[in-house]
């Protein structure tokens, strides 16, 4: 079942602002009851003041004073007699008078609610009475009685209003910047959790290079670190894949490659040593050399075999010298047919070093060199060895550095160098330097290139050996 898409903000927003505008109308619905209890002990303290001015006053209490007293007290003042009969009032009560005068008599000292219609044709006006008897009525000049004081309603109302409308006002203008504030973060954090989808679509898609991490120390930065993590490790793991792949096509074209090969190799070795036969010229350096080149390849080509098959041929130790001078025969038709211009360095005490598996170097080596010689008419090769620090636990090295002055690498293809098929040669497949690479990694060594001023180089470290084949320390 699809979910309905609700935005992050609505889900955000609208309880924030839900909760926050109840709690207002709560505010303000108990700010009213309290404002009606302050008016109403409002209401009490008035009162009471009015009653002790008037209840024992010694001045009569006609209509003049009721007035006077009255716009003071900001009431409505009607006096009774004894006999309930209302004697003097400051509001023309008409035929409300019968109700007035009921309402007294039922109230007593309790205050009531009731409606007057103003004889001065005003709209209908509610009041409050509350009533209190005088002192000495009955003998009273005046012969007042009693004093009903109506205090107008409308005066509480506005006093209970003003009390929830202030806080209701508060409540709505904290809502607004509440509400603001709110969008604003909202809007940020929905930004970034968009981006951060965008971002996991493209890794669905394949692209694992772009990051979305925003390094904002925060739930969603740690999430966007996760993602980019993510996408480095789906990077390797597809590249490995890869590699895989073409280490499995690798092995595929090896293998129908070999079976040709052999037998190619044979007749060509045979037709060369009928030859030399033929023509006695068993001293020939260029037929020995032809020879030796196919000595190699059926080697190589049995190796090829072996990996097809699941196997690995045994190490031959050797020493590097023997195999070093193999390679430069091997290669001087080469380089005399390119006219390059070789540079051979060997450094001192290279004589006695062993490698532990000769044909593996030599065939290194050899791609290392054939590289230079068809990039550049100018060559440099140096042998030597690294001496080894037992504080650091290094080994020994044998190096063989291999600089040309040719355009170097192209970029595009520089961070997948030594993987199987990557080459910018239209001609090349791409197998040299991973056989290169192969090789130091099986050697337990390492293999790099950079480039320095207008010259490529390329070194390769294998460790030494002794004539056993073991590690030397």
């Amino acid at each position: 079942m699809q979910l309905s898409y609700r935005s992050l903000r609505l889900r955000l927003l609208v309880p924030i602002l839900a909760t926050a505008m109840l709690a207002a109308l709560l505010v303000s619905a108990a700010s009213y009851f309290l404002g009606n209890r302050w008016a109403d002990e409002q209401l009490r303290d008035r009162f009471t003041g009015i009653q002790k001015t008037i209840a024992d006053s010694r001045f009569p209490l006609n209509g003049r004073v009721l007035d006077l007293l009255a716009e003071l007290t900001r009431t409505e003042l009607i006096a009774f007699d004894e006999n309930e009969k209302i004697r003097y009032s400051t509001v023309g009560m008409g035929s409300e008078q019968e109700q007035v005068v009921e309402a007294r008599k039922t109230s007593g000292a309790k205050q009531i609610s009731l409606a007057i219609d103003m004889t001065n044709g005003d709209a209908e006006k509610k009041y409050r009475l509350l009533t209190f008897s005088t002192v000495g009525g009955a003998s009273r000049p005046d012969r007042v009685a009693s004093i009903a004081v109506l205090f107008d309603e409308a005066h509480f109302e506005a006093t209970r209003r003003r009390a929830s409308v202030l806080a209701l006002a508060t409540g709505l203008s904290t809502i607004f910047a509440l509400s603001s504030i709110t969008l604003f973060l909202t809007s940020r954090l929905v930004g970034r959790i968009r981006k951060l989808q965008r971002r996991v679509e493209k890794v669905a898609d394949g692209d694992f290079t772009s990051t979305v991490s925003d390094h904002i120390g925060d739930e969603i930065g740690q999430l966007g670190q996760a993602v980019d993590s993510m996408a480095g490790q789906l990077d390797t793991l597809w590249k490995r894949i890869h590699s895989q792949h073409r280490e499995k096509l690798l092995h595929k074209i090896a293998s129908g490659m070999a079976h040709q090969l052999r037998n190619s190799l044979t007749g060509a070795r045979m037709a060369v040593e009928l030859h030399a036969a033929d023509c006695n010229s068993s001293d020939d350096e260029g037929i020995r050399v032809a020879i030796r080149q196919i000595e190699l390849s059926e080697d190589y080509v049995r190796r090829l075999l072996l990996a097809q098959s699941g196997k690995q041929d045994k190490d031959r130790p050797a020493r590097v010298m023997i195999c070093f001078e193999d390679i430069r025969m091997s290669l001087s038709p080469i380089v005399q047919h390119l006219r390059v211009e070789m540079d051979w360095h060997i450094g001192d005490s290279v004589e006695d070093v062993v490698i532990s598996d000769g044909p593996s170097w030599t065939a290194a080596v050899t791609n290392l060199i054939d590289n230079a010689i068809h990039a550049s008419r100018e060559v440099s090769v140096l042998l030597e060895k690294i001496e080894g620090d037992p504080t650091t636990g290094a080994v020994p090295l044998l190096r063989v550095v291999v600089s040309d002055r040719g355009p170097g690498i192209d970029q595009s293809i520089a961070a997948e160098l030594f993987e199987p098929f990557v080459t910018s040669k239209p001609e090349g497949m791409g197998l040299g330097l991973s056989v290169v690479h192969r090789t130091a990694e099986r050697f337990g060594g390492q293999v790099r290139f950079r480039r320095k001023g207008e010259r490529t180089i390329f070194e390769l470290d294998v460790p030494i050996v002794d004539e056993a084949g073991e590690k030397t320390e």
